[in-house]
């Protein structure tokens, strides 16, 4: 995201002397010589643009940036680049604290002044050496044969000087270096043994001339005239007096900077990472700067991400606030000796994440393709989309790590489809490190159509429930499907199984029936202990007040529905008396009078003790019947699309196990599949459009029927 900005506070000219008189090559000082801090006082200018590019180190005039093809070399002082171009093979490094960079390529290593300018310096190495750190102009080298610690360094007009360092300890090894000052290399060694200690070695002289044992790996450190500070384990930072050798242990992780007499401390990599000092809590993830003369703490910007040591006792932080945006920060004392942060280097970016775009369809129709939400933020970043039902408040929340975009399958959470109707929907970006989200709100719709079982106005097939108050509710068979454990956890796997299934609530007040069905999509009947027929209804996620069909209905003992068995496009009842005769009830589709009058179908029907009725099973003009009989055996009488069926066709034993089987919608191939419960668990069977097998092995699944919950299924 670009954005203007009129001024900004500039380093004032004493800073700019104090970095033209910076470290140079060959100007190396004493053991230990910091730099003293430099004052900084207000004066209007712009800061340069900076692109991309990670900051790899800084000195007095200038910093090292890292980009894809290049290494680009930029001055405070008017934002001037001096390029490198990558190649295969070639390697760079600049100094900690100075304004040197080296550029490697096999043995042979080119150092650039970049202060002072002139003809760079070559340096060629024997092949065993590897560099590992540069103070001043002086290459920091191991040799890989030996081990030995080698100062390597030339000046124009003369020979290489290579210097072994020795005084390292009994057995111990080169391990880890740290770039200081431009006099001194701090460097950590280990043994065999585990044992870790922080050398100074003067570059001037290639002498050892103090060491700190460590009770582990450091990972930082550092050195002033009268200090020296390292890492003691997680996020834990030691200061030693180097005279007296008493040391004092912050819980934090800080650098020093202005001089020695200021500690930096800025937060961890992650979001949740926290800045605090001495019990205070800072918000977002500034640089605390926190005074080791007077305990002064001083933040300083609205995030902190990256501090670098300049070498003239000012610090460039990568960074940004809310006011300015991101870019790089020379942090220095103002004329009262307080911590300032100046802008020098512009990214042209704004701290705060921004959704600048966000492409939501108005309408979702999932008709084809599963309808693609799109977006922009001003910074790549994290998003969730939260989609909500209106009307019954379920909801998806969907994610995408940096991908700019969402498709959304038409699935809520427990994997029901999406009710028809309004919704709202949430898009939020996350910013990480501690910073505030990005937020936008908007309405959408969901346009599908019907399917069918489809009581709850979700284009899913549904599973009809009573529960022991009267209760009845739709669950998405989809969402009883969810119950399986899956085998994969990765993305683009199924999610994690639905262990707590919520259905829609249609209705209360059906214990006053004894005997239910669904004959179609959008209607269900109930016969109460009276012998009474009503009918109901659905109505989005409700069902409507019934509407009396009649009576005399207590002369039977089960009614089923849920096939079109002539044809008409309608669903139907069948219902089998107490004398075992099954009777034929043709839907009219006219609310007043749902059925015409029965016709009998044939006796004998006493033999089963369930029926369902699922739709077309293996491909007959009409719909299908299934009968289990007090055996356990299921049989199949395929609709012949007038009422009546053939003979019947015998599937398979062992039914006897589930107390009810319910017609579980269309598959793919158009053909019907069932959902078969019973206090020992319950399965889901596809059907496979074939007359002699024609359904699948059982798909397991851990639901049961009980006396409360799930006490009835329809």
């Amino acid at each position: 995201m670009h954005h203007s900005r009129t001024t900004r506070i500039r380093l004032s000219t004493a800073v700019a002397a104090a970095v033209l008189a910076g470290a140079t090559i060959g100007a190396l000082g004493g053991p230990a010589v910091a730099a003293a801090p430099v004052a900084v006082t207000a004066q209007e200018g712009t800061a340069f643009p900076f692109p991309l590019g990670v900051v790899q180190s800084a000195g007095p005039t200038g910093f090292l940036a890292d980009r894809t093809a290049e290494v680009v070399w930029t001055r405070y002082a008017d934002g001037a680049a001096t390029t490198f171009p990558k190649g295969e093979g070639v390697s760079f490094r600049g100094a900690t604290g100075a304004d040197v960079v080296v550029r490697s390529e096999g043995a042979r290593h080119t150092v650039h002044d970049m202060a002072g300018g002139g003809d760079p310096v070559v340096i060629d190495t024997p092949a065993s050496y590897e560099l590992r750190e540069v103070v001043g102009s002086t290459l920091v080298m191991v040799d890989e044969n030996t081990k030995e610690l080698h100062l390597v360094s030339r000046t124009p007009g003369a020979g290489r000087v290579d210097r072994t360092v020795g005084g390292l300890g009994t057995g111990a090894v080169p391990w880890y270096f740290y770039g200081s000052t431009p006099g001194t290399l701090l460097m950590e060694t280990s043994t065999k043994s585990g044992e870790f200690r922080l050398l100074l070695i003067d570059v001037a002289t290639a002498a050892v001339f103090e060491s700190y044992a460590l009770t582990s790996h450091s990972g930082y450190a550092q050195v002033t005239p009268g200090r020296v500070l390292f890492g003691t384990g997680y996020d834990q930072t030691r200061v030693v007096d180097r005279t007296t050798k008493q040391g004092v242990t912050y819980p934090y992780a800080a650098r020093f900077a202005l001089g020695g007499d200021w500690l930096a401390v800025i937060g961890g990599p992650s979001p949740e990472s926290k800045v605090v000092v001495d019990g205070v809590t800072y918000p977002n993830r500034p640089v605390v700067l926190k005074s080791l003369e007077d305990d002064r703490k001083v933040p300083l910007l609205d995030l902190a991400s990256r501090v670098e040591q300049t070498g003239d006792g000012s610090l460039l932080v990568e960074g940004g606030t809310y006011a300015e945006g991101r870019g790089l920060f020379r942090v220095a004392l103002d004329a009262s000796g307080t911590p300032t942060a100046t802008m020098v280097a512009d990214r042209q970016k704004a701290l705060a994440l921004v959704i600048e775009k966000a492409n939501v369809p108005s309408v979702f129709r999932f008709d084809g393709s599963d309808p693609l939400v799109s977006w922009e933020t001003s910074t790549p970043s994290g998003v969730s989309l939260e989609l909500t039902h209106v009307a019954t408040g379920r909801k998806v929340t969907l994610w995408s790590n940096l991908d700019a975009s969402i498709r959304w399958d038409g699935r809520l959470d427990q994997q029901i489809g999406a009710h028809n109707g309004a919704y709202t929907w949430t898009l939020r970006a996350y910013a990480g490190n501690g910073l505030p989200n990005a937020e936008k709100t908007g309405t959408t719709t969901v346009q599908r159509a019907g399917a069918p079982r489809d009581f709850n106005d979700n284009g899913g097939a549904d599973a009809l429930v009573r529960d022991s108050a009267g209760n009845v509710s739709a669950y998405d068979i989809s969402q009883l499907l969810a119950m399986k454990d899956h085998d994969c956890h990765e993305e683009g796997c199924p999610p994690l199984p639905v262990t707590d299934p919520e259905g829609d609530v249609l209705g209360t007040g059906w214990n006053t029936y004894t005997l239910m069905a669904a004959p179609s999509d959008r209607t269900v009947v109930g016969r109460d202990r009276d012998g009474v027929l009503w009918t109901h209804r659905s109505e989005k996620q409700k069902l409507l007040p019934r509407t009396k069909v009649g009576g005399g209905w207590q002369v039977y003992n089960k009614i089923v529905g849920g096939s079109d068995l002539n044809g008409d496009g309608r669903g139907d009842l069948l219902a089998t008396d107490t004398s075992g005769v099954l009777w034929f009830y043709a839907s009219t589709g006219d609310t007043a009078k749902p059925f015409k009058t029965r016709v009998k179908v044939g006796g004998g029907w006493q033999t089963y003790n369930l029926l369902t009725a699922p739709g077309n099973v293996a491909g007959a003009t009409g719909g299908d019947l299934l009968a289990r009989d007090a055996s356990g055996v299921l049989w199949l009488y395929l609709g012949k699309g007038d009422g009546t069926f053939t003979a019947r066709r015998q599937i398979g034993g062992g039914w006897q196990k589930y107390s009810h089987v319910i017609p579980a919608g269309l598959n793919s191939k158009g053909v019907a599949d069932l959902y078969a419960v019973g206090a020992a668990g319950s399965a889901h069977y596809s059907g496979t459009n074939s007359t002699t097998r024609p359904f699948g092995a059982a798909h397991t699944l851990p639901l049961r029927t009980d006396s409360t919950r799930f006490k009835t299924f329809f």
